[in-house]
């Protein structure tokens, strides 16, 4: 015997009601993985941002580390001239001051390779390079015209080389400055981009649901009124 629900027998409703609440199941779900995927995709956006912000970082600590061991290197010819005047004085300065030499063509070899990976532009830094290999000839050169036994051949030898450093110096304060100012303009847009995912994935969810509830209540709305007739 089947009950009868304003013209609805109970096993119509029971479908129905089953029919619906299969609808909310859906619905939700479909709701959780488009809230899932939105936060995925912002995961994935913030990851890759981070990862190039801290490119950009060392390419910036790079170039001013170079720097930094340039004038180091500059302080070790120094030494070598004024403190070399014996022989094993000569050769701990001298070596220091090639170690400090071999550095600063390291760094600026991974300085440069890390440029090329962020399109950094390279043209200055590929001079400097040059004007530091030239530097490093000069004072090559300048050491030839050095004897530990004659004070005054150091007057020759910076002769030599005076004021050769101060070009590169520059050199340097410009690479730097350029790598400070990429990495500053190149975070900017890359905040700005996280910004627009991060709106995306709001105005993605918002409108999914919208939509899921307008769905709901149409499917509501279709299942009160075929119980009722």
């Amino acid at each position: 015997m089947s009950e009868d629900t304003g013209g609805m027998s109970l096993a119509d409703t029971r479908r129905q009601v089953l029919a619906l609440s299969a609808t909310v199941g859906i619905v939700l779900i479909a709701i959780v993985m488009i809230a899932v995927y939105g936060m995925y995709r912002l995961d994935s956006a913030v990851s890759a941002t981070q990862t190039e912000l801290d490119r950009l970082t060392t390419l910036a600590d790079d170039a001013r580390i170079a720097q930094v061991t340039f004038k180091t290197q500059i302080q070790e010819w120094k030494n070598t001239l004024l403190r070399g005047y014996k022989a094993e004085d000569y050769a701990a300065y001298h070596s220091a001051f090639l170690t400090r030499r071999a550095e600063v063509h390291k760094r600026l070899d991974d300085l440069e390779t890390a440029a090329k990976e962020l399109d950094f532009p390279t043209a200055d830094l590929a001079a400097l390079q040059t004007h530091h290999d030239d530097l490093d000839a000069a004072y090559d050169e300048a050491l030839k015209l050095f004897r530990a036994e004659d004070p005054l051949s150091i007057r020759a030898v910076d002769q030599y080389v005076r004021g050769k450093d101060r070009p590169l110096n520059e050199a340097f304060d410009k690479v730097v400055a350029q790598a400070q100012a990429f990495a500053d303009d190149r975070r900017n847009l890359l905040h700005q981009r996280i910004a627009e995912v991060s709106r995306s994935v709001q105005r993605t969810l918002w409108i999914s649901l919208a939509i899921g509830f307008a769905f709901l209540f149409l499917a509501v709305f279709m299942a009160m009124r075929a119980i009722r007739k």
